[in-house]
């Protein structure tokens, strides 16, 4: 079955819009945004909305009113719509011996986001691994350079 682009079958969940999923595990689901935490089927849905929109649009404006619907959905897994869309933009982390990305620092190469980005959500941008942002460290360059 597939629902807002997000695929669900009995074990798995995954959406062309973000390198997350989410899989049975145990006695609930998992969500590899998520780790460690054990979720209800429910959730699992409600946790890959969250990622297949981040996504598939990026971080939204402020005044975005995707913000109202990421605020309830957020609510849902007990997190804030901001840490939610943070931990949603972060790639998957690689996973133990029994999932497809074992041994893999995942699609983005291990990449993190930093999302330093102002209103319009412009400077958000991708770090290679060790890579740190001039904007992290505060070391920005002089204007006009």
């Amino acid at each position: 079955m597939t629902m807002g682009g997000i695929t669900i079958t009995d074990t798995h969940m995954s959406s062309p819009d973000t390198p997350h999923t989410a899989r049975v595990k145990g006695e609930g689901w998992e969500v590899s945004w998520l780790p460690g935490r054990t979720l209800d089927r429910n959730q699992a849905i409600t946790a890959m909305t969250i990622a297949s929109t981040v996504g598939g649009t990026g971080v939204p404006r402020a005044d975005d009113p995707i913000w109202l619907h990421l605020d309830c959905w957020a609510a849902e897994l007990s997190l804030t719509a901001p840490s939610a869309v943070v931990r949603a933009c972060e790639p998957p982390l690689p996973h133990g011996p029994d999932t497809p990305q074992a041994g893999t620092a995942g699609p983005f190469g291990g990449s993190r986001l930093c999302a330093h980005a102002d209103r319009d959500g412009k400077g958000a941008h991708w770090l290679l691994p060790g890579q740190t942002c001039q904007a992290e460290t505060g070391l920005q360059p002089e204007a006009g350079r």
